[in-house]
């Protein structure tokens, strides 16, 4: 058996004890398109942005900029303490930013993509993000 399994590993074939961990692709801009956190809503015009670049990440809150660092392992999503500008925005997107701040920062969740939709799970809610594209004309 340890031959078979050893022959199995030098082709790169998955057996029952060596599984392959892969990392979810992040990679690039995505905007939030709803969520079911508790404590707000979103905001029509004022949706937030992420943009994953390697283990950074930077975007808005709808108003104001964030920034920070993100470690992605499996399909485990770590955020840091993610820091902000410091811009008057109006109460209700001041609100959503709040809400979507303490959802991000600082925690970990679980992420499961489905082509160009992603899902970030908070363990209070979801959060509902699209890859943003470029249209060609």
């Amino acid at each position: 058996m340890k031959k078979f399994t050893l022959a199995l590993l030098l082709l790169g074939l998955p057996t029952a004890q060596a599984q392959v961990s892969l990392n979810i692709d992040l990679e690039g801009s995505w905007k939030v398109v709803g969520w079911t956190l508790p404590d707000g809503v979103p905001v029509k015009n004022n949706l937030p942005r992420l943009n994953f670049m390697g283990n950074r990440v930077t975007g808005t809150a709808g108003c104001n900029r964030i920034n920070g660092t993100v470690k992605i392992t499996g399909n485990t999503v770590v955020f840091s303490a993610l820091v902000t500008t410091r811009m008057a925005c109006a109460p209700a997107v001041a609100a959503q930013e709040q809400v979507f701040l303490k959802a991000l920062s600082g925690r970990t969740l679980t992420a499961t993509r489905a082509q160009d939709s992603l899902t970030l799970d908070t363990g209070a809610g979801m959060l509902n993000i699209r890859r943003m594209t470029v249209q060609t004309p």
